[in-house]
């Protein structure tokens, strides 16, 4: 009961639209959905990415982003660590460009996401990752974007409004 599928939108081209699946068993059931929702493959940006992994060009790519995507982890828990209420933990992923944060006590992941989109930042609050709405002290931190004082900036406004939640 188990079927693979993976993109390069994010480790590589999101505009690309470019994955692959391995359904298994599957596979006609697959075929025909792909067939009647999508027809054709983007063939341009996939031969492109088929010459990018033949060359060794993705796995050079990918060392290269890992070692950006830790620095700028590190620097978001960093900030993260200083903005936001005494107790806050933060998940330092092994991999990826993101990052949790659980403040303790009344800091509810939802009306953070209002207050935040309302001063234009914006986070992706726990309920979004559980279908039965859990999580709500939790918030997910894109760490993929390049750091700047902008980036900065909105942490200390998301640590801002986590405290007055909490009075």
């Amino acid at each position: 009961m188990v079927l693979l599928c993976d993109s390069f939108s994010k480790t590589l081209a999101p505009g690309y639209r470019v994955g692959w699946c391995a359904p298994g068993r599957f596979q006609k059931k697959v075929e025909h959905l792909k067939f009647t929702n999508t027809i054709a493959n983007p063939t341009l940006p996939a031969l492109a990415i088929a010459e990018f992994l033949a060359t060794g060009g993705y796995e050079h790519h990918l060392r290269r982003v890992r070692r950006v995507y830790a620095e700028q982890v590190g620097l978001m828990t960093a900030a993260v660590a200083a903005s936001f209420p005494d107790g806050t933990k933060v998940t330092r992923p092994q991999g990826g460009m993101c990052c949790g944060s659980r403040c303790r006590g009344k800091v509810d992941s939802l009306e953070l996401f209002h207050q935040a989109l309302a001063a234009k930042v914006s986070i992706a609050p726990g309920p979004l990752f559980s279908a039965k709405q859990k999580y709500r002290e939790l918030c997910g931190l894109n760490c993929g974007t390049p750091w700047t004082e902008a980036v900065e900036g909105a942490i200390k406004t998301l640590g801002m409004l986590a405290k007055k939640q909490m009075g």
